[in-house]
């Protein structure tokens, strides 16, 4: 009796330590691809697609981020976002639609979401030409910067308001003493 204890317990206790293994084993190999896209030099406001294959019903997460990162997160569209979770179809097969609004680099990467794991990393350099775009004139750099003149002179007239109220303020306190 001690041993089928012994041994029954020795079985329990395997089970349990190798139970994780099985949710562990799934993960990128089983993706039959790195991912592809469609264009990996659009142009500004030009859609492209990235498709990722692999397990069939598994949500699988594509995040865009700009570079440099001063670039607004508006200039990303995933069907409205910036980040978007998606299930693969019946065939493992899940492709975003995504369209870049201003010049930049951008990077792409699609990661598994159950395990984590990155399955693609694409990178897409969108050039200042194209549909959308806002190229300047003549090959010159577009006005930056504030015109100071308007601010200046209102600081110059609010001084002067001022000033003119302690003028004023002090020749009524003395007319004031003078009675």
């Amino acid at each position: 009796m001690k041993i089928s204890r012994t041994v029954a317990t020795a079985v329990l206790a395997g089970a349990l330590a190798l139970s994780p293994a099985v949710a562990f084993a799934y993960g990128a190999e089983d993706y039959t691809n790195t991912g592809t896209a469609s264009d990996t030099t659009p142009a500004v406001g030009e859609s492209f697609t990235i498709t990722v294959t692999g397990p069939a019903n598994t949500a699988v997460v594509l995040t865009v981020t700009s570079n440099p990162t001063s670039l607004p997160d508006s200039a990303i569209s995933i069907a409205g976002t910036r980040s978007l979770t998606k299930n693969t179809d019946a065939a493992g097969t899940a492709v975003f639609t995504v369209t870049l609004t201003q010049p930049g680099s951008y990077t792409a990467v699609v990661t598994d979401g159950v395990s984590g794991e990155v399955l693609s990393t694409q990178t897409f350099s969108v050039a200042a030409t194209g549909p959308g775009a806002s190229a300047s004139a003549g090959g010159q750099l577009s006005a930056t910067g504030s015109n100071a003149l308007p601010i200046a002179l209102g600081a110059g007239a609010l001084l002067l308001a001022g000033a003119g109220g302690v003028v004023y303020a002090k020749k009524r306190r003395q007319a004031v003493k003078t009675v």
